[in-house]
């Protein structure tokens, strides 16, 4: 037997709880190792000063319901928290202080606003000229569109219409027999 396997079956060697046989093994290595040997001493120690030590005190019969009531007449205190618009109204007025400080201090900041507004004057341009470009066929494409909406109109018409009038028939050919 090594020591590996021995010295977690020693603590069961000194209470007898360990088959003959292992009882035997251990005994013989525990006899031919001084490691093992000393660990086996240290637990004859450890186990003899539990057989002697003290037995802790009872608990009285009351015990939880003392510990109970007691805890029931303690008042809880709760953290004191800032009310909620409070919290609000520095948040924003931190936030705005510091968007305030950053465009006054910032010129690039400034620099980029103006880029932005005159990027969207080119755009609001290039839009107008487009919707002057168009405006001469507006009246044509306005034509056209009406066209293309009455004609769908017409055929959505013209399918209920077929619906109804094939329905009865539909119906009919299918209650006749085959043949």
């Amino acid at each position: 037997m090594r020591c590996f396997s021995c010295e977690p079956l020693l603590d069961a060697f000194l209470e007898g709880t360990l088959r003959r046989s292992q009882a035997r093994e251990v005994a013989a290595h525990v006899r031919e190792c001084v490691g093992c040997d000393e660990l086996l001493q240290e637990l004859r120690v450890v186990d003899a000063l539990l057989t002697t030590a003290r037995p802790t005190g009872g608990v009285t019969p009351g015990f939880t319901a003392g510990v109970v009531s007691a805890t029931r007449a303690t008042q809880t205190r709760l953290p004191r928290r800032p009310p909620l618009p409070l919290l609000l109204l520095l948040y924003l007025v931190v936030a705005w202080s510091l968007a305030a400080l950053a465009m006054l201090r910032s010129n690039e900041l400034l620099r980029t606003v103006a880029v932005f507004i005159a990027m969207e004057e080119r755009n609001a341009a290039a839009l107008g000229a487009a919707l002057r470009a168009l405006a001469p066929a507006t009246p044509l494409v306005a034509a056209a569109v009406t066209v293309v909406l009455l004609i769908d109109l017409f055929l959505l018409c013209a399918l209920f219409y077929g619906y109804q009038r094939l329905r009865p028939l539909i119906a009919q050919l299918g209650k006749e027999p085959p043949g």
